[in-house]
């Protein structure tokens, strides 16, 4: 996350609005939090989406192999505890 967020900065950094922006006396918090940060927002939200359900899969799939904790209730842990029901009753 933090080498896609530096390298959205230094990308954007270098963009003509930037140097424009800092032609016209725009202080550099101003043009980090104006210019470069609402164009950095997109790849930023896409890797968190992607991160959130990789945390998701990883944590069903310990808890189906029973590597999770046993007291909270999750996919994995109602998968892996119907393993013996399915070939019965699917």
């Amino acid at each position: 996350m933090a080498r896609v967020v530096r390298g959205e900065f230094l990308s954007l950094r270098s963009r003509e609005f930037v140097e424009a922006a800092r032609v016209l006396g725009m202080r550099d918090a101003r043009i980090i939090f104006t210019q470069i940060l609402p164009n950095a927002l997109p790849p930023i939200v896409a890797v968190s989406s992607m991160m959130v359900g990789t945390a998701i899969l990883t944590e069903s799939a310990l808890a189906f192999l029973g590597l999770g904790d046993p007291n909270l209730f999750s996919w994995g842990s109602m998968i892996g505890g119907a393993r013996s029901a399915m070939w019965v009753a699917w």
